[in-house]
């Protein structure tokens, strides 16, 4: 209950309205949005994977700017575009989501894509009569797991305005990714087309990762 509450020593409109805090059920519905966000990626992403411009339709077909996958630039106005700017009507501002983590581009291309590479070779290992070693399923596991860790926490470098960590952390995830890469390479199943179909799926899925990285990472040294 702490998370928008105000000491109410506002004068005016904002006295009447002084809680507008968010309890658990607000935030589990929430979640719950921000999940729907992530897998309406997942299906415009799906819808234009074999276009060469698949990043960039997926962030339209999700209403997405270009600038939105850093948000490291500042938006300029001309006095024309000022005179347009009206004040946000009170009951809309209550209404309003917050703003987290979870509504960064970033964040939901990275939560859609490591949970497709996840699902994807669970579902290739899942009746594989091919014996493969432990050590590479726990390498491919903690490899990825490390690069979604780093770019989670350059999402949040991001929003706190912190570029050049989020540059060292999209490093690190660039170089954990390599190395999930590499290893899943390595996996063997019974059935080689099924194999092969899996291996060019995930790695265009890796590669569009490193872009998105790659592009952020340009625009923070900027």
């Amino acid at each position: 209950m702490s998370q928008y509450e105000f000491d109410g020593s506002n004068e005016g409109e904002w006295e009447e309205n002084g809680d507008l805090a968010w309890n658990e059920s607000d935030w589990q519905l929430f979640l719950r949005r921000s999940d729907k966000e992530v897998a309406r990626f997942m299906t415009a992403y799906n819808q234009v994977k074999d276009q060469a411009d698949r990043l960039d339709t997926s962030a339209c077909l999700m209403g997405w700017h270009k600038d939105d996958w850093s948000s490291g630039d500042e938006i300029d106005f001309d006095e024309e575009d000022l005179s347009l700017v009206k004040p946000i009507d009170l009951e809309e501002v209550i209404n309003m989501d917050p703003y987290t983590i979870h509504r960064h581009p970033i964040y939901i291309t990275a939560d859609a894509i490591f949970s497709y590479l996840r699902a994807s070779w669970e579902q290739l290992m899942r009746k594989n009569k091919q014996i493969n070693d432990p050590d590479l399923a726990w390498g491919y596991s903690v490899s990825l797991s490390d690069a979604e860790k780093h770019c989670i926490l350059a999402a949040n470098s991001l929003d706190l305005g912190d570029f050049l960590l989020a540059v060292c952390h999209f490093k690190k995830a660039h170089s954990a990714l390599n190395e999930s890469m590499r290893i899943n390479h390595l996996f063997k199943h019974q059935n080689s087309k099924k194999l092969l179909n899996y291996l060019e799926d995930s790695t265009a899925r890796m590669y569009d990762l490193r872009e998105i990285w790659l592009r952020v990472m340009s625009d923070c040294r900027k």
